[in-house]
């Protein structure tokens, strides 16, 4: 189908369904995204709204964008405060890029639009500062809502987690956080630190969400989290 045909056709569409087209090409990759916008005048038109790149899913796009129209893809989205661009944009600032001010920054818009892994890393950073940071990243991290359900919590928790390791094996690691100062001991639960990933597949498991988080209480298990999130940048680590 010829470039005119194409262009024909769409001038016919509402504004509306030109959008929608573009965010789906630009949710299946950054290539579909810049063949579409580039095939006709409408659908160029059409790729100036914001909205289009606030509401694209990046699942397909690499976490550390390395092509051209990826990055250029990237940065509409970040433009458009979409929560996953985001995340991925607070992830690289505050554990590669050396920019921990304006990473945090970014994670907290993300996790103020509700995005589960921004709210989970945001709330953990804050737990690592300790003091009144520490508990205003708990109530942040309770938004998760994660007491009620184990299931929940293990279902949540390890999507967290392995979306963390994903992120940080595709980049390069500079920096790193300090544990939690204190552990909580505001309960009489069983809280059993979760043996340090190793390179065997079986032992790695460590980093997935177990059952046994569930016995202690909130205080003490996101202590936990910290801490081994915190053994994660570390292994990951360019010294």
């Amino acid at each position: 189908m010829t470039n005119k045909i194409v262009n024909d056709i769409a001038r016919l569409l509402p504004e509306d369904m030109l959008s929608e087209i573009l965010k789906h090409a630009a949710s299946n990759s950054a290539a579909d995204f810049v063949n579409a916008r580039l095939s006709c005048k409408a659908f160029r038109a059409a790729s100036n709204y914001d909205q289009i790149f606030e509401n694209a899913s990046m699942e397909k796009l690499n976490f550390v964008p390395w092509r051209k129209s990826e990055k250029v893809l990237q940065k509409r989205c970040e433009a458009a405060q979409n929560a996953e661009a985001l995340y991925r944009k607070g992830m690289m600032d505050c554990f590669s890029l050396r920019e921990f001010e304006f990473g945090l920054h970014c994670l907290k818009k993300a996790a103020e639009k509700g995005h589960v892994e921004a709210i989970y890393t945001y709330g953990i950073i804050l737990i690592c500062f300790g003091g009144e940071l520490r508990e205003q990243g708990l109530r942040i991290i309770s938004s998760l809502d994660l007491t009620n359900s184990s299931k929940r919590r293990t279902r949540i928790v390890t999507s967290c987690r392995l979306k963390t390791e994903n992120f940080l094996c595709n980049m390069w690691v500079y920096a790193a956080l300090t544990e939690p100062t204190r552990i909580s001991r505001s309960c009489d639960g069983d809280f059993r630190e979760r043996p340090n990933r190793s390179s065997t597949s079986s032992e790695g498991q460590a980093w997935e969400a177990s059952k046994n988080v569930g016995y202690c209480c909130d205080p003490c298990f996101w202590d936990g989290e910290a801490t081994l999130f915190c053994s994660l940048l570390r292994k990951y680590l360019i010294n």
